[in-house]
């Protein structure tokens, strides 16, 4: 494992009620080894080195967490995995990820776990934990209802079975779990059927709620690198993507208001949840930290 230096680990951020809603974000690790194609972070906003699938862990970093959440005024929820997966294949030896929830239970903080992969079922008991004073929620982010699709878009995740069974699993031992449908890629996952499968797998696995975002950004280096590897997998599709987004940020689906109604209407035929601001009212039900 290689180490990076860091002066601080534990931001603070305005809540967005349109998202899942936090007042703390934290990355334990740069980099990411999943290999998603489409993956924000490659971006040269968020990384500033042309290393982004090596993932590397802040030197110290379970020191400057303790620091920095002892001197924190006020509790809040604690967004982990926002740019760089806390369950990286590394974690599983370095327990970082573990031992960081243990210092977010010690303090008093709620978490909010974004991740593709099933080894967050291991720290189910620190969850528990956080759970008896604070918000704790783990969010999947899924993309494809079929492990066909996913392994050609995301090569090193957990399949999406695999990460069904860790919703199930997390659901039947009292953890809050959600699924993050974001991004939507076009002319991949923006089909109708998928977004049907994907609503009613969330809901026959145990998922208290479901958000969709019918866009997927595109910056830079991470725009060629989709392009590139879409190809391989999709022949003709960079030509497509290029001809109809051409160098926009936001490239959202040519049917996304069709799609969006079968979302709604899939989740509200199923009894899912999908209202996030209602989602964020249920996670923090009863929690007065700020």
């Amino acid at each position: 494992m290689e180490y990076i230096n860091a002066k601080t680990i534990v931001r603070k951020c305005i809540p967005n009620w349109n998202y899942l809603s936090f007042e703390y974000a934290m990355d334990i690790y740069r980099g990411c080894s999943h290999g998603c194609i489409y993956c924000y972070a490659r971006s040269s906003y968020y990384e500033k080195s042309d290393n982004f699938d090596c993932v590397r862990a802040k030197r110290d970093a379970l020191q400057i967490i303790r620091d920095e959440l002892r001197r924190k005024t006020t509790t809040g929820v604690v967004l982990m995995g926002g740019v760089s997966d806390s369950y990286n294949p590394k974690e599983k030896e370095l327990k970082l990820s573990r031992n960081a929830l243990e210092l977010i239970n010690a303090f008093d903080f709620g978490v909010c776990i974004i991740t593709k992969s099933n080894l967050v079922t291991r720290d189910t008991d620190i969850l528990l934990d956080i759970k008896e004073h604070s918000p704790a929620s783990v969010n999947f982010s899924i993309t494809c209802s079929d492990d066909e699709t996913c392994k050609k878009i995301e090569p090193n995740v957990s399949t999406t079975k695999e990460r069904f069974e860790a919703i199930e699993y997390l659901t039947k031992n009292g953890i809050t779990t959600g699924v993050l449908m974001d991004p939507v890629i076009p002319y991949i996952t923006d089909t109708k059927e998928n977004v049907q499968e994907m609503v009613k797998k969330a809901k026959n696995y145990g998922a208290s709620y479901i958000y969709l975002s019918t866009q997927v950004t595109m910056a830079d280096v991470q725009r060629d690198y989709f392009l590139h590897e879409a190809e391989k997998h999709y022949p003709g599709i960079s030509e497509k993507f290029l001809q109809r987004y051409k160098n926009y940020y936001r490239c959202r689906s040519f049917n996304s208001k069709k799609m969006w109604h079968t979302f709604v209407e899939t989740c509200e035929k199923e009894g899912m949840n999908y209202d996030i601001r209602k989602v964020n009212q249920m996670l923090r039900s009863g929690y007065s930290s700020l």
